[in-house]
């Protein structure tokens, strides 16, 4: 209802100066100017959904009644103001150039089509400009909205993020602790119950303790599996397993795996330790899922102060890796469950795992230590995962902290200042080519124009037409003095000279009637 009433205001701001207008000159019939109002009221209906039809509809208007022109400054704002792109906006203007100038030039001449010219960019160009300018510095308030929004959820998800991290730390740490206690205790209550020296009634506590301990290591399963995220099982590392054994695990399942490593002269830190465990069980994982069948090679070389950490795998027998090397669930029955490699703190293996979290947490892991991480296909079509990692930590490079939303705000406000500048330069260009156009019509025009004063001087009443038109210009003059002409006759004006700033000459008169010369004079300008 708002927007009904709107357009209807506007219509009649639009529509009065021309109904009253009318009256004085009544230079066209009265069922025209009904046509002419109702086109104004379908321009202004269309200028929501169709903000350029109603331009032209305005502009083809005003051939109607000059009045009409009153609301091109108006609809050129709403269709800069509603437009999102600038290119139909420039193309409808060059188009409205385009086809309106012939029609101008061949009717009105010269000097109609330069002042309107300078109606459509003060009346036009203008005022879309400064829609334009309004509708980015709108965007820009609402990309900035977009951006508050963003980073409240942003808030909220690193929220959740860090208490499911936490259950899953809680998780781990009940496992390695609690529940290496619980098979140590179960273990000893079994070799106790089959112990010969032991009476029966001993053996049966022995049985009853194995009982109790193996029922505690379910319940505690079952507390592990309501701390960590429901979607995933708990994939836990087993106690004080190193490279080695992952990677004999690794052939137990069925993978061509190799390992080659050095021995390191002193021991390693744990972080470092951890994260080199962490990055060959991912590597394993993605080549297995990847590259299934693929020969894979470890690479494990000690340095006295860092270790380089290298895992290539071949191409698949069934051809080459997919082009995104993504990070996958673990290997089939070897890396999950009870007794599987433990996955890190920051990137909890499950059904997400696939988008390239493995990797990111790998990244981030080496990035701690203050080593370097790099990965990437190989000559041959396989893949490679590199990490250098100092013994005794490195510089740590800050994490990125830019976000979806901060890159969304950014590209907001770059296409805004692109906006304004294009705003800004496509009024101005078309500005330019119609001035340098108007220019080089009045030089043209001007140059064409000039009869020498010799052969005015040559000229004498009564001389036949066809003689006097062997020395006239081409064209005559462009706005030529008002001087009263002689009844019946047809005057014509040139110019004595064709200097363009020099605005002091004379205006040769030359009047004609039935084929021959009947006067002439000459009219002095610029004195």
């Amino acid at each position: 209802m708002r927007r009904l009433v709107t357009d209807i205001g506007l219509w009649a701001l639009f529509a009065i100066p021309v109904a009253y207008a009318w009256p004085g000159h009544n230079a066209y019939p009265f069922w025209l100017l009904l046509i002419g109002l109702a086109g104004l009221g379908a321009a202004v209906a269309v200028s929501r959904r169709y903000p350029l039809a109603s331009l032209f509809i305005t502009v083809s208007l005003t051939a109607i009644d000059g009045n009409f022109s009153f609301a091109l400054p108006v609809i050129s704002y709403l269709v800069g103001r509603r437009m999102a792109s600038i290119r139909p906006a420039a193309i409808g203007f060059a188009a409205i150039v385009v086809l309106v100038s012939p029609y101008v030039l061949l009717r009105g001449g010269f000097l109609t089509w330069a002042s309107l010219a300078g109606v459509l960019v003060y009346a036009g160009l203008f005022p879309w400009l400064i829609g334009r300018y309004r509708r980015q510095q709108l965007d820009l308030v609402a990309a900035g909205w977009e951006h508050a929004e963003q980073l409240e959820r942003e808030q909220r998800i690193l929220a959740d993020q860090v208490r499911l991290r936490e259950r899953t730390r809680i998780a781990e740490d009940m496992h390695d602790s609690l529940g290496h206690e619980l098979s140590l205790i179960a273990l000893r209550a079994g070799a106790l119950e089959i112990a010969p020296d032991l009476d029966e009634r001993h053996q049966a506590a022995a049985a009853s303790l194995r009982a109790s301990a193996g029922a505690a290591t379910e319940r505690l399963r079952e507390i592990i599996g309501v701390l960590r995220d429901d979607t995933s099982p708990a994939p836990t590392r087993p106690v004080d397993e190193d490279v080695t054994e992952l990677v004999r695990r690794a052939k137990d399942s069925g993978m061509a795996v190799d390992l080659a490593t050095t021995p390191p002269s002193s021991p390693i830190p744990p972080m470092v330790d951890r994260a080199v465990h962490r990055l060959v069980q991912e590597a394993l994982t993605n080549a297995n899922k990847y590259a299934p069948g693929a020969a894979v090679t470890v690479d494990i070389h000690h340095t006295d102060t860092d270790v380089t950490v290298t895992v290539r795998n071949a191409p698949p027998p069934a051809g080459p890796l997919p082009s995104t090397f993504r990070t996958a669930g673990s290997l089939p029955g070897t890396f999950r469950g009870t007794g599987s490699a433990r996955a890190p703190d920051d990137a909890a293996p499950g059904p997400a795992a696939g988008g390239g979290q493995g990797l990111a947490g790998l990244r981030e892991r080496v990035r701690l230590t203050g080593g370097a991480f790099d990965t990437g296909p190989t000559s041959d079509g396989g893949f490679r995962v590199t990490a250098r990692m100092p013994y005794a930590g490195g510089t740590v490079t800050p994490a990125p902290v830019e976000t979806a939303s901060a890159d969304r705000r950014r590209l907001a406000q770059l296409r805004a200042r692109r906006g304004l500048v294009t705003a800004v330069a496509v009024p101005a260009g078309i500005g330019a080519v119609l001035g340098a156009v108007a220019v080089g019509y009045y030089v043209y025009a001007t140059t064409s124009a000039v009869l020498s004063p010799r052969d005015y001087a040559a000229l004498t009443t009564g001389q036949d037409l066809a003689a006097v038109e062997r020395v006239l210009p081409r064209r005559e003059m462009l706005d030529p003095p008002t001087r009263d002409e002689p009844a019946g006759a047809t005057c014509q004006y040139y110019r004595s000279h064709g200097e363009i700033l020099n605005a002091q000459l004379d205006v040769y008169q030359l009047c004609f009637r039935d084929g021959h010369l009947l006067s002439k004079q000459i009219i002095p300008l610029g004195l």
